[in-house]
């Protein structure tokens, strides 16, 4: 499921999946927004796509806000094309049990005696987003 978010004044596209087994963020938003990375060794991740990524180096206690909702997490920066950041199960692991519908495309988070709705955005898994991918990886290797 995807929502738009943002960290800091930048507009994110956020990428909530379960099947991530940790948190990543776009090496273009590190250095957009001029995190701090901390070193770490070399890792390796298999993509969705298959593509096997190298990356280096975690970004700690990154804070993002999306329909409400703040997190702070870190994240394994890494090339990620349409996407600008991952929540996988390091976040999803916090919440405990989470209703989800995945034909209206919504999460549904107690926190406390709150109850959080997350609304996927349909319209971000389309083309447009594809188009915005291509464009800014041909800026990035111009």
């Amino acid at each position: 499921m995807k929502i738009k978010g943002t960290i800091g004044l930048k507009e994110a596209i956020i990428l909530v999946d379960s099947g991530a087994t940790h948190n990543f963020l776009s090496l273009d938003l590190v250095q957009q927004l001029a995190l701090p990375l901390t070193t770490t060794t070399s890792y390796g991740v298999m993509m969705g796509t298959g593509i096997s990524v190298k990356g280096k180096g975690i970004c700690r206690g990154v804070c993002i806000s999306m329909q409400g909702l703040t997190v702070v997490e870190d994240f394994l920066p890494l090339e990620l094309g349409n996407t600008d950041v991952i929540l996988g199960m390091p976040w999803l692991g916090t919440l405990g049990d989470v209703k989800v519908n995945w034909k209206m495309i919504t999460m549904k988070i107690k926190m406390g005696k709150v109850v959080i709705v997350l609304k996927g955005d349909p319209s971000l898994s389309g083309t447009e987003v594809f188009l915005k991918a291509m464009v800014r990886a041909l800026q990035h290797h111009s």
